[in-house]
């Protein structure tokens, strides 16, 4: 069987990952945003980026993608805040599609202009990631603060569809939105498109702390486990549920992993980075240490040292031995974000860990 474009790039990162070769990296242009979600993790308006610092320039994102590409990137995202709110997101895209780096984008869909639209046209990007948080505009409004947003959604999506451009939808599940997750679904599926969900949200520890229009809130971890397994059935049906409850020690897909004594699994620090708005370079978005600077001290310096700090992490001896250990969605930027540190133990995670125990033994006893 021809192995598919996702299997071929996870098995080139996974080689990378034990060459060191930061083939996957992620730029975050800025944390500026058009639109005010209320779970957002990082955005920020000029005045609180002031004190942190600034916005680089088009032409230092330029040159340092040409440093990485030459270290051996190959997979790049742009993403924000709202990346295409940038005056100059136009002349980077194309800089670096025009390097042959395979460029995707990470975008509220609310802003592609007629200039964006005729660039990506004529130089597609390889995928676009429309964020989605809601089905109609009300959805938008109490969510986003802008009823307006979500035709502007559709709008993007159909010309995305009619431009041929590979479209795969993300959502985030909070409180405010919690009722609809089925609604996302349906609304995903009609629609031909991919769905991924996210049920749990990071505290925002990059996020500003005067920023009010996203004061936090997530779901409880009751709710986190519920959704989950509702989720299971909605997507792989009920013997999936049947046999996951049989078998607990099998493991939730998950992209990051970190056990007691062994270095990340995950690919963070390995073939993968994020490098911030600010100029910082870090194992994800989701943390900000460890750090290096590789606007000032070169990107693979600032890589082989990002590279040497990471392998030092280690998370909590108590993860070692617990028994929901297999199916526990922790990593090292959970653990972090949690708990301010990596060998600390995230309870809200254990209790998830075990609310999405409970909640998958009930369902599978009521099929």
């Amino acid at each position: 069987m021809t192995p598919t474009g996702a299997e071929i790039r996870q098995a080139l990162n996974l080689k990378c990952a034990s060459l060191g070769i930061p083939v996957s990296g992620n730029f975050e242009l800025t944390p500026r945003c058009n639109l005010q979600c209320k779970m957002c993790y990082v955005r920020m308006t000029p005045e609180q980026m002031a004190p942190i610092g600034r916005e680089r320039t088009a032409g230092e994102w330029i040159n340092l993608a040409k440093e990485a590409r030459d270290a051996g990137l190959a997979f790049l995202l742009l993403t924000g805040g709202e990346p295409t709110l940038r005056e100059d997101f136009a002349e980077i895209y194309e800089s670096l599609a025009t390097m042959g780096l395979s460029i995707s984008i990470n975008t509220n869909g609310t802003m592609l202009t007629p200039e964006i639209r005729s660039l990506w046209h004529r130089l597609p990007p390889s995928q676009v990631n429309i964020t989605l948080y809601g089905v109609c505009r009300e959805d938008y409004e109490h969510l986003c603060g802008n009823d307006d947003a979500f035709d502007k959604v559709m709008d993007a999506l159909s010309w995305l569809s009619d431009e041929g451009i590979l479209t795969h939808l993300n959502t985030t599940i909070t409180p405010e939105n919690y009722h609809r997750w089925l609604e996302l679904e349906n609304f995903a599926k009609d629609r031909g498109y991919e769905l991924r969900m996210t049920n749990y949200c990071f505290p925002p520890t990059r996020r500003s702390g005067c920023d009010t229009c996203s004061e936090f809130s997530r779901l409880t971890p009751e709710q986190v486990g519920d959704l989950i397994v509702k989720d299971m059935l909605f997507r792989e049906g009920p013997d999936a549920v049947r046999l996951r409850a049989k078998n607990l020690d099998a493991p939730l897909q998950r992209g990051c992993d970190l056990d007691v004594g062994d270095p990340i699994r995950c690919l963070a620090g390995r073939s993968q980075f994020w490098l911030t708005w600010d100029g910082r370079l870090t194992l994800c978005g989701m943390i900000d240490k460890p750090a290096t600077h590789p606007f000032e001290e070169g990107f693979l310096n600032a890589w082989e040292s990002l590279r040497t700090q990471s392998s030092s992490i280690r998370l909590c001896p108590e993860c070692t031995s617990c028994p929901d250990q297999k199916f526990c969605m922790n990593c090292a930027a959970v653990t972090y974000s949690e708990t301010g540190c990596f060998d600390d133990k995230p309870e809200y995670m254990c209790q998830v860990s075990r609310a999405y125990k409970d909640a998958l033994q009930k369902l599978a006893d009521n099929l």
